[in-house]
């Protein structure tokens, strides 16, 4: 008797508090395009702020402990000029850059989604993204995020809104 794996298995990833190596590591990070807004500064003072437990910043790693992502959760996860009304937990993922296009950005999500449910006592979780990030929009419509409204950032740049009920049941 063979044993097919299910369809859409997912590795497990690791989620754990920022520390500093991984964030000088983030740091170095350059994106272009669309995503060139979460690049972030080679500066020691946003590295410490990176890594304070109260701005819950994580570091994903594979099943290699290979750095392959971050996470936001929490009002550092609004873009900024965002005036939210709704009582919801915040989510922002960055993908290391190599990994870009190579369709891990579902992985990453689903893994921070579980996280974040289980960190949270809202019944909300929202996603902000740039409107023209098709492809960030494409894999969180594909986690069961659905698009309410957009606004506009402090720099003029669209923003598409997605929310999800946190007490759904978990992606997989």
């Amino acid at each position: 008797m063979s044993v097919v794996p299910p369809k859409h298995s997912i590795p497990s990833l690791s989620i754990t508090p920022m520390d500093e190596s991984s964030a000088a590591r983030i740091q170095t990070w350059q994106y272009s395009g669309i995503m060139a807004r979460y690049t972030f500064n080679d500066d020691p003072f946003e590295r410490q702020w990176l890594c304070h437990p109260d701005h819950r910043y994580y570091q994903i790693r594979d099943v290699l402990q290979k750095l392959i992502g971050f996470a936001a959760i929490g009002q550092h996860a609004q873009p900024i000029g965002a005036a939210f009304q709704e009582d919801a937990e915040d989510i922002l993922i960055g993908i290391r850059p190599d990994l870009v296009n190579l369709r891990r950005g579902y992985e990453l999500c689903v893994s921070v989604i579980n996280f974040a449910k289980r960190s949270t006592r809202r019944r909300t979780l929202r996603v902000s993204l740039p409107h023209n990030h098709e492809p960030g929009l494409a894999v969180w419509q594909r986690a069961g995020f659905f698009p309410e409204y957009t606004f506009l950032g402090t720099d003029k740049t669209p923003f598409v809104v997605l929310l999800a009920p946190s007490d759904a049941a978990e992606a997989a």
